[in-house]
C-alpha cells in the first residue's frame, strides 16, 4: 500500500502520552493519522502473551513515529496503553503496528 491508498484509509487522528521523569504522561507526539483500531485475533493476542480480561485493539500509523510499549495512544480523548510497537515495512513503506489495549471495558 502506497502513501497516497494509505493517506487515504487512514481517517483517524491520534496523538500520544509519554512517561515523564515525574509522575504521570506527559503529551508527546501530535497530529498522526492511523487506521480505525481494529480486534486482535487469539493469536496475536497469544503470540504477546495478553492475558488480559480488556478488549485489545490494533492499528497501523502513518510514517515511522518515534512510539513504545508503554506510551499512551490518544483517540477522541481516550487513552489506550501500547501493548506492543513494531515497524512494519510494506511496498517499501515503513508504518508503525501497534497492538494496544482498551481500559473502558
Amino acid at each position: 500500500m502506497n502513501d497516497l491508498s494509505f493517506a487515504y484509509l487512514a481517517t483517524v487522528a491520534a496523538n500520544t502520552k509519554r512517561a515523564g521523569l515525574t509522575a504521570g504522561y506527559a503529551a508527546y507526539l501530535y497530529d498522526l493519522k492511523c487506521l480505525p483500531l481494529a480486534p486482535v485475533d487469539a493469536e496475536t493476542r497469544k503470540r504477546l502473551d495478553l492475558n488480559t480480561p480488556h478488549m485489545v485493539f490494533e492499528t497501523f500509523i502513518q510514517g515511522d513515529p518515534d512510539i513504545k510499549k508503554g506510551d499512551l495512544l490518544v483517540i477522541d480523548s481516550v487513552d489506550y496503553p501500547v501493548r506492543s510497537a513494531a515497524p512494519w515495512q510494506i511496498y517499501g513503506d515503513t508504518r508503525v503496528h501497534l497492538v494496544v489495549e482498551d481500559l473502558r471495558n
